[in-house]
């Protein structure tokens, strides 16, 4: 391979001139270049190249560093403030949902307004599902009911007139 000296484009050994720019490669000015200088020159391009990744790849590693060290820090904040806090309802929660009767969507007992809230559900869906159920088995939706208006608590955070 013959490299030409004005565009730098390879060309065969053969070529009188470059298949690029046009340029003479049969001149005495023009010096064909030995496989083992080539290489070498390759090798200091990948050397280069390898280089400069290996700066690149460092500046990453160590930019993420420092962002997993402040979210790090703004975990143990958070995980400090709640461990701060010293409202037992809200500690309470955090840990599970409790199931309320409910005094605002209240119908008879809260029962059906208390599981809508739970699950975040409308309560006349639930009313009419429930209404379903004492028909179909017969009676257990109205045994049911009444378990639930006996052991579930009303909802403290709500009024209950």
């Amino acid at each position: 391979m013959v490299y030409c000296q004005k565009c730098g484009k390879k060309n065969n050994d053969d070529a009188k001139y470059c298949s690029k720019c046009g340029f003479s490669l049969t001149s005495k000015s023009v010096k064909r270049t030995s496989l083992e200088k080539q290489i070498g020159d390759f090798a200091e391009e990948v050397e280069q190249i390898g280089k400069k990744a290996s700066k690149t790849i460092e500046k990453g590693v160590k930019s993420f560093g420092e962002e997993m060290k402040d979210v790090g820090k703004r975990v143990d904040k958070i995980i400090q403030n709640k461990t701060t806090s010293n409202d037992s309802y809200k500690v309470e929660t955090e840990e599970y949902k409790r199931l309320y009767r409910s005094g605002k969507n209240k119908f008879l007992g809260g029962v059906c307004g208390g599981v809508a809230e739970y699950f975040n559900l409308d309560p006349t869906l639930v009313r009419i599902i429930w209404l379903i159920i004492v028909f179909f088995p017969p009676g257990l939706g109205i045994i049911l009911y009444i378990l639930f208006w006996i052991f579930v608590p009303r909802n403290p955070n709500q009024s209950w007139n």
